[in-house]
């Protein structure tokens, strides 16, 4: 009788072990989703910059209300998802332009930077998207990029 108890013991402390890994491979697996699903945004949101000419990059009137105005089409995965554009001159930062679009499609221009962006040679743009994952931990991804006034090919 005894060997049947110690055996069941042995046999639940398996079965245990395999249900917690299981777990936190799920737990792994959907954290995997959402950086997938927020590169996603960020990569969305980079290319809608990428076809905006350079002045456009710094108007927020623009930026408001064509790029920021509509949510991202992968972005439903994460939950309230905050979004985050901030345009510095570059290569030397200081202020920032920062607008901002909350969960609710809310979009708000938070900064609107130094006047030097509009006659600035280079822009650093930064993405940021802020997310609460389904465990109810604060998540956040960033991409920054360069754009400078005579694209790739130089000013004339």
């Amino acid at each position: 009788m005894i060997e049947v108890v110690i055996a069941a013991s042995i046999v639940a402390l398996g079965f245990s072990g395999i249900f917690m890994v299981n777990g936190r491979s799920a737990n792994l697996l959907r954290s995997g989703l959402e950086s997938t699903a927020a590169i996603r945004v960020l990569n969305g949101r980079a290319e809608q910059l990428r076809s905006s000419t350079y002045t456009q990059l710094t108007n927020s009137d623009y930026l408001t209300n064509t790029v920021l105005a509509v949510a991202p089409d992968s972005g439903g995965d994460l939950g309230q998802l905050a979004e985050t554009l901030n345009i510095y001159n570059y290569p030397t930062a200081g202020l920032a332009m920062t607008l901002t679009r909350q969960s609710d499609g809310t979009v708000a221009l938070v900064s609107s930077g130094p006047a030097s962006l509009t006659t600035a040679t280079s822009l650093r743009v930064d993405i940021t998207a802020n997310w609460t994952s389904k465990g109810g931990r604060g998540r956040t991804r960033q991409i920054s990029m360069v754009f400078a006034s005579g694209g790739i090919t130089g000013r004339h």
